[in-house]
């Protein structure tokens, strides 16, 4: 295709699978995480599989210094698609969570994405052709008690993705907000959160379904017919009452240990 992606967070789970799903269908790729090795690693394997050229930069995206260098990077050849991917949950009551990380966690989940759509988009739209694809949550549609902050960027990406998809409208880029649910990965060990084994999609099937999605210009995509019904169930509730079931499902799931 001659399409290029650059893919945040992308040295494992969902961000690693929509890596291997890009390069499957012919894009080149800029990837960035923090985890160096696993990118060259990654890379390699695209590279090998797809024949596609894989371009890495490790970048610990709490530090604005470093997305700006992550800028300059993207900007260097022509981009297709923008995926803002990278992010981190944090666990605990706001009370007692430490501000410095709740601090790097918006520098990494809206900052960096706000920075990085905002430097690619003019080529984007000059050229009639683009995507953004932005990774949200189902916790996009509800207050999520115990992960506070996490929940508010989630919200937060969820209705910038929905305005810029407006704004866009006849210009030939479309953004994509993409909602899934519970996925098996790494992800909430990583943050002390607990989960039943084998619970939730596997992240191959959700960044197939975030290719497809965005390549259609869908404006928002919930993968998996129970984070469909999570979705509904929170757009129907008061805001008190969605946070409520919030935190009797996270506690049933044994989240909120």
């Amino acid at each position: 295709m001659g399409r290029r992606a650059l893919i945040t967070g992308a040295s494992s789970g969902i961000g690693k699978a929509l890596a291997l799903e890009y390069a499957s269908r012919g894009f080149d790729l800029l990837l960035t995480a923090r985890n160096q090795a696993q990118l060259q690693a990654l890379a390699a394997q695209c590279a090998d599989r797809c024949g596609v050229a894989a371009q890495v930069l490790a970048a610990d995206l709490a530090d604005p210094a470093a997305t700006e260098a992550l800028v300059l990077a993207a900007l260097k050849e022509p981009l297709y698609t923008l995926v803002n991917n990278a992010g981190f949950a944090i666990k605990g009551e706001f009370v007692a969570t430490d501000i410095g990380e709740e601090l790097d966690l918006l520098n990494v989940q809206l900052i960096a994405m706000l920075r990085l759509t905002k430097a690619v988009l003019p080529a984007m739209i000059a050229r009639g052709e683009g995507r953004i694809m932005n990774i949200a949550s189902v916790y996009s549609f509800s207050a999520v008690p115990r992960q506070a902050v996490y929940s508010a960027c989630k919200s937060f990406m969820l209705s910038f993705s929905g305005a810029l998809a407006h704004e866009l409208r006849g210009k030939g880029v479309r953004v994509t907000a993409v909602c899934p649910g519970t996925t098996r990965t790494e992800f909430r060990r990583r943050a002390g959160i607990g989960e039943k084994s084998g619970a939730g999609m596997a992240p191959e099937e959700v960044a197939r379904l975030a290719f497809v999605a965005s390549e259609a210009g869908k404006a928002t995509v919930v993968p998996g017919f129970w984070n469909r019904v999570f979705v509904f169930a929170s757009q129907h509730l008061p805001l008190a009452a969605a946070a409520s079931l919030v935190s009797y499902i996270n506690d049933h799931r044994g989240v909120n240990k």
